[in-house]
């Protein structure tokens, strides 16, 4: 697995570049991302698809990975917080 810039995994540079209570557009995130590490668009695409907590189809495809943003209606993204956001189900 390609590792970034600062040897983290593309997962890894995905929570790093986000700050709690933020919440970014697709291309804001995918901008930060591509400055952390030379990862492929389809790779990024696919770490953010199984990071999603509320994206049920990635929790079954990607079932080692732990999700950690929420995606909002509109397409933008947010660190996700069970206190704030809705609880998930994988059905």
């Amino acid at each position: 697995m390609p590792k970034g810039y600062q040897g983290e995994t593309c997962a890894e540079a995905i929570r790093a570049v986000m700050k709690p209570g933020e919440i970014v557009t697709f291309s804001e995130l995918f901008g930060r991302i591509k400055q952390r590490g030379s990862w492929k668009d389809d790779s990024i695409w696919q770490d953010l698809m199984a990071v999603v907590v509320n994206l049920p189809p990635a929790r079954h495809h990607w079932k080692s990975t732990k999700p950690f943003l929420f995606l909002h209606g509109d397409g933008r993204y947010e660190l996700y917080d069970p206190k704030v956001h809705p609880q998930v189900q994988d059905e």
